[in-house]
């Protein structure tokens, strides 16, 4: 039978090996890339330095540079918690080499990422401005949408003021049972050291859970919603909101980014604790100006930047918005999508009717129909918040209309109709609006084409974020910390885009 070698590295023994740390980083890799933008000041992380006072007294601190480094690269790997990247730099050769094997402790790295969002903001701007230099960003097209993403927040303890007060209540009774039910064990023999110790870790957790809803409620400042309704208010962090995703309820916040079309470079990125995001676009679009501004973007001054949105950002007032910055927007109304439809057998149905295919008579207050018939005025009305008119055709002008299929959305047959059609309408569609202006410039083929691009332009670099970097929840608290996270998100993604054109402009590929 043939013998081999035997070490005893099979049974699990340890090796010390000279490692020459710099030699780990290979060139065309993304962390050498990383590592060389950073050393040769291409990206300036020289804003962090004013944060240490230690030049006279005190310990030595962990270089900035390598705090960054290290973020940057487990972020890219989907490490998100302080404590993981510690041991990333422990334990992994590469974040070693691009430490320099400093080893940092898990506060100092959460104090690092918690402590500086304002100063994220200029690393993320430098970035970008690295991106027009290797000529990555157009300019031209741009795309805005949210990213839902839980934080570090409690959903549960989320509310009203009355559902808070319940729930302090519940907790109350719950920990009142707790109480009875082991003082009935301890009467039939007592309990051993394990049922002891998890009735104590029961009572505390009730306890102080009562305790913080109860401070919590003392100093608390309703909030208000659109209609001027109370909205939850969230105890553990009440800077985030209760929103909707594909998954549920959320207690989180949404990232907001604005993508370039040419090679989804994303150009400004903001976090906000609201279940509406359309009402940051005001910010969204100054933030978005002001860092191409300062990334020295030259656009065509002959034509206007484009920003296609969704519907979250249709209104009277955020079109106001786009033109005093004097951007074009095309964004899509909440039934662009209906106005045409599918048949069973797959044949396009013809046009629906919407406001804008209705004539106003202003001398008569009264609208004319498609098929030239009157909708007399009916009155005002409130729906929802806003005050709305109400105009109304005759009933059997509607049920003997040939083009009553495209006007009034029902399965009954004319003959069943109880009433003429009607037209509730807000200011917003009112004629001279721009709301109403920007429903008849979608329905032109030009701008159904460029707003066909907004998926491709957004959604990939969502789904690179969430899905494919594995950074889908944010783990810290507050608006202005969790501002500073998602900028590091963002700054990820698109120093993921720079590797290739800086392989190429350095003859690594």
């Amino acid at each position: 039978m043939a013998r081999y070698k035997q070490t005893d590295t099979e049974n699990g023994q340890g090796l010390f090996l000279v490692v020459n740390l710099k030699e780990q980083l290979l060139p065309g890799t993304f962390e050498y890339m990383l590592n060389d933008l950073i050393n040769d000041g291409t990206i300036d992380v020289s804003i962090f330095d004013k944060n240490y006072r230690n030049d006279m007294t005190g310990a030595t601190a962990i270089p900035p540079a390598a705090l960054i480094k290290l973020i940057i690269y487990g972020y890219r790997k989907g490490i998100k918690s302080s404590r993981a990247l510690a041991e990333l730099a422990a334990n992994n050769i590469i974040a070693k080499a691009l430490t320099c094997d400093l080893q940092p402790h898990w506060t100092t790295i959460a104090d690092f990422i918690s402590g500086n969002s304002e100063a994220f903001q200029e690393i993320f701007v430098n970035v970008l401005a690295y991106g027009v230099e290797l000529d990555l960003i157009g300019g031209e097209n741009y795309s805005t949408d949210g990213l839902r993403l839980p934080s570090n927040a409690s959903v549960e303890m989320s509310g009203t003021e009355e559902e808070l007060k319940k729930r302090m209540e519940l907790y109350r009774r719950m920990a009142q049972k707790h109480v009875a039910k082991h003082r009935k064990l301890d009467e039939y023999g007592g309990q051993d050291t394990e049922a002891k110790r998890r009735y104590e870790e029961r009572q505390k957790h009730l306890k102080t859970q009562v305790e913080k809803i109860r401070s919590f409620i003392d100093g608390m400042e309703k909030k208000e919603g659109r209609k001027n309704e109370e909205i939850k208010s969230n105890v553990t962090d009440n800077e985030s909101a209760t929103i909707h995703s594909r998954k549920g309820y959320i207690q989180g916040y949404i990232g907001i980014a604005v993508a370039d079309r040419k090679n989804q470079i994303i150009v400004n990125a903001q976090a906000v604790g609201s279940a509406n995001e359309g009402e940051h676009l005001p910010d969204i679009l100054d933030g978005t100006l002001n860092n191409l501004k300062k990334a020295r973007l030259e656009s065509n001054r002959d034509t206007k930047p484009v920003f296609t949105m969704d519907a979250n950002y249709f209104s009277e007032k955020n079109f106001r918005v786009c033109e005093e910055r004097g951007v074009e927007a095309v964004i899509a109304d909440p039934q662009h999508r209906k106005r045409y439809g599918l048949k069973p057998d797959g044949i396009k149905e013809e046009k629906q009717f919407e406001v804008d295919d209705f004539i106003y008579h202003k001398e008569g207050n009264y609208y004319e129909c498609p098929n030239g018939k009157r909708l007399e005025f009916k009155g005002d009305c409130t729906l929802g918040a806003a005050e709305r008119k109400t105009y109304q055709a005759v009933l059997n002008d509607c049920r003997t209309c040939p083009k009553a299929r495209q006007c009034i959305k029902t399965k009954k047959e004319m003959s069943e109709l109880k009433q003429g059609k009607k037209l509730i309408l807000s200011k917003s569609n009112e004629v001279g609006n721009l709301t109403a202006a920007m429903r008849k410039k979608l329905e032109t083929e030009e701008v159904q084409n460029i707003y066909a691009y907004r998926i491709q332009i957004i959604e990939p670099v969502f789904s690179s974020i969430a899905y494919c970097k594995g950074l889908n929840r944010f783990m810290l608290r507050g608006k202005r910390k969790v501002n500073g996270q998602w900028k590091l998100y963002c700054i990820v993604h698109n120093l993921s885009k720079y590797l290739g054109e800086y392989n190429k402009k350095r003859f690594y590929a």
